[in-house]
């Protein structure tokens, strides 16, 4: 597996000189207007990112798969939520089959940007859509109208160095990889605990968290 990863002059009037008079208001410059918000769709294999900005509180909604394709969409959305209207910025997952790396390109993409993240509320959050969520100032993991989870599912063998087990059994350069990805994202508590618990997972058994634990453990920092 391969990892992968831009601001008047200034007037000066001297005593006792005469008073201009304002200029014409047809040679005063036209007032900038922001442009209205609004909801737009972008597509890619598998999924889409819906991006919301109709007030200031900015949404990129991602819904479906997680892959190279997803990483490829994202700078347009991100470009969508680019203008000053948007005072705040989140980025809500709900998310499908998802690519190790791939999620971790977009996460690192968020946190360079200051984004807050969110699962959507009924919504499980496996492994790989947990290293997008991780990436943001603030992480929401809803308690209502129904609670959204974090899946701690096995990590995917390499498909370069490893073989196909039922246990995480992660390369060195995947080890690598996550500890100091979610040493970045996380504090350090919590990232030694997420990395643990991705280690104890394997296929059989997927142990989940809701909104309270996950707040506890530092994973969310708030549940609505």
């Amino acid at each position: 597996m391969r990892l992968s990863l831009a601001l008047c002059a200034a007037l000066a009037v001297l005593a006792g000189c005469a008073t201009r008079p304002p200029p014409d208001s047809a040679t005063r410059p036209a007032a900038t207007v922001a442009p209205a918000g609004g909801v737009n769709t972008h597509h890619y294999e598998g999924g889409r990112l819906v991006t919301d900005t109709r007030t200031a509180a900015c949404t990129i909604a991602l819904h479906g798969e997680i892959h190279a394709g997803t990483v490829r969409r994202m700078p347009a959305a991100l470009q969508d939520l680019d203008t000053p209207r948007c005072t705040h910025k989140r980025l809500v997952l709900d998310a499908g089959p998802a690519l190790l790396g791939d999620a971790i390109t977009l996460g690192a993409m968020l946190r360079n940007r200051g984004y807050d993240t969110q699962v959507q509320a009924g919504s499980a959050c496996p492994t790989a859509c947990l290293m997008v969520f991780a990436a943001g100032t603030q992480r929401v993991l809803p308690e209502a109208p129904t609670a959204a989870r974090i899946a701690f599912s096995q990590i995917p063998s390499d498909h370069d160095f490893g073989h196909q087990s039922c246990q995480s059994e992660p390369s060195r350069g995947q080890q690598l990889t996550v500890t100091r990805y979610l040493r970045a994202m996380l504090p350090g508590p919590t990232a030694t605990a997420v990395y643990q618990k991705l280690l104890a997972a394997d296929c059989r058994t997927v142990d989940t968290y809701g909104p309270a634990q996950a707040l506890a453990m530092g994973l969310a920092t708030a549940t609505r």
